[in-house]
């Protein structure tokens, strides 16, 4: 069974009728499966990505703006937050990939101004939405849930990455635990009229080197890798009724990566 098939099954069609969600990064993986689920929800989207394209759906605003430019980021939402009549949730999906391989490369190559823009991205963004969309956030006593990482909690195990072309930079690590913080502060500050929870995925599979696919599921007690469907089964939780008494936790979706 699909997994669009597996949340209409569980999911009442007329939970997200009407309800307005703020995605980021919703022209990744993970964001355009989002976009698509919640329209089959009934939601209302405004998406926001560097480069997306503007839609004809009526139940779909988008935004273009690169996050690694903070200043832009402010402006572009101070100028179009009169604009959005009802925001109910915000999933702060986006997040920085670097800018060339050296960003996978050992710490020597990593470059300062990659720790900048993942600091921009994974973490700037996140704080500068939740500033500018709060009001409107507290007045729909909405929903905030911040994407993470195992990283968010632990350090990469750099034995995984041997004999590969991959790598866990220091920024995204970082970046990421700094975001847990954020996300505890945002739901002290909030509360109780907004929930803040994060989600930290283990490695998701994305037709990664066969090397570190073997040491990875070794390494993992349910021996698979995570998948967008993992995620966003946890996003509907966290944004639906069935979570409304949780608040500045971090979901960690990992398979049990985390607790060897």
């Amino acid at each position: 069974m699909k997994s669009n098939q597996i949340i209409k099954k569980f999911l009442n069609k007329k939970l997200f009728e009407n309800k307005t969600i703020l995605i980021t990064g919703a022209n990744g993986v993970l964001g355009k499966k989002l976009c698509e689920i919640f329209l089959d929800l009934n939601a209302k989207l405004i998406l926001i990505d560097k480069k997306i394209k503007k839609s004809l759906d009526k139940n779909i605003k988008t935004l273009s703006i690169d996050f690694t430019n903070t200043k832009i980021l402010e402006q572009t939402l101070i100028k179009e937050r009169k604009k959005f009549k009802k925001l109910d949730f915000i999933i702060n999906n986006a997040a920085y990939t670097g800018s060339n391989i050296n960003w996978i490369k050992p710490l020597n190559f990593q470059t300062f101004k990659d720790w900048r823009n993942a600091h921009k991205v994974n973490l700037d963004s996140v704080f500068i939405i939740s500033k500018i969309l709060s009001k409107i956030l507290i007045k729909n006593r909405g929903k905030i849930i911040n994407i993470g990482s195992i990283f968010s909690e632990t350090v990469p195990n750099f034995s995984n990455y041997k004999g590969t072309n991959m790598n866990s930079p220091a920024a995204y690590s970082v970046s990421k635990n700094s975001l847990l913080h954020l996300t505890k502060w945002q739901a002290s500050y909030f509360a109780p009229c907004v929930n803040v929870n994060m989600i930290s995925p283990g490695g998701i599979y994305r037709n990664q080197n066969k090397k570190f696919l073997k040491k990875y599921i070794n390494s993992t007690p349910l021996k698979k890798m995570c998948k967008e469907e993992d995620v966003i089964f946890a996003i509907l939780f966290l944004l639906s009724d069935m979570s409304n008494y949780i608040t500045g936790q971090n979901l960690i979706i990992d398979g049990g990566y985390s607790i060897l």
